[in-house]
């Protein structure tokens, strides 16, 4: 299941090499407009409706897609409106964009949300993407592929037992990590293919790709230190 959220999606070229056509599609209010700029057809729109824009609201009526209104006055936000959607229609897997943006308050939020949701649902895959980043939450293990320099930060949600980090220039072999270290931050993709395994807890792992203005990082130079 995709799921786009009225955040920040500075990036919208790499949408359609994710998302496909048959995916189902819930948007939370405006972040409808992302999935148009695809043409990408949400099957469910829910929220408020307090930001979509009326153009297009009406788009997506003419489409065919579900609305799902709530008062502004709510106890939940509307991204976790979608997330209980999702975890309703017992997804597997949920893809988010539009997640990131500038009201701290509101990603903070998020993250911690995200972080319960995961933590109660172990087998549920969350993704989210948000220009060259990629965000996992992992509580066993993840293989990611990326280019050599990019930049992997290990973020602990929980107290983590039994960390091992390969392919990176700063390695782990079965550490403890505890809430508020700053220890996996700002890793460096040694080899093209990393591998972050676990025994007990959950990490979120940020993927940043290499920009062409990220200045080149030689490993050995870290080796050496």
């Amino acid at each position: 299941m995709v799921i786009f959220s009225n955040g920040n999606l500075s990036d919208t070229s790499f949408v359609k090499t994710i998302v496909e056509k048959d995916d189902f599609i819930v948007c939370t209010d405006g972040g409808a407009r992302y999935a148009l700029e695809q043409d990408l057809i949400p099957n469910i729109l829910i929220g408020d409706m307090d930001s979509v824009e009326s153009e297009v609201y009406q788009s997506i009526i003419q489409k065919g897609t579900e609305i799902i209104r709530y008062p502004a006055r709510k106890d939940k936000s509307d991204f976790e409106l979608a997330v209980d959607y999702a975890l309703g229609k017992k997804a597997k897997k949920i893809l988010i964009f539009g997640l990131l943006g500038d009201r701290i308050d509101h990603f903070l939020g998020n993250i911690l949300l995200l972080q319960k949701v995961r933590k109660e649902n172990r087998s549920l895959g969350i993704i989210i993407y948000e220009g060259n980043k990629t965000i996992y939450f992992v509580d066993k293990e993840l293989e990611i592929e990326g280019e050599i320099n990019d930049e992997l930060s290990v973020i602990p949600l929980t107290k983590i037992e039994n960390i091992t980090l390969k392919g990176l220039v700063y390695k782990l072999s079965n550490a403890v990590l505890n809430i508020g270290t700053s220890l996996g931050i700002s890793n460096i993709l040694k080899k093209k293919r990393v591998k972050i395994s676990l025994k007990k807890g959950l990490v979120m792992v940020v993927h940043a790709k290499r920009l062409s203005s990220t200045p080149e990082v030689v490993a050995s130079d870290y080796e050496k230190v």
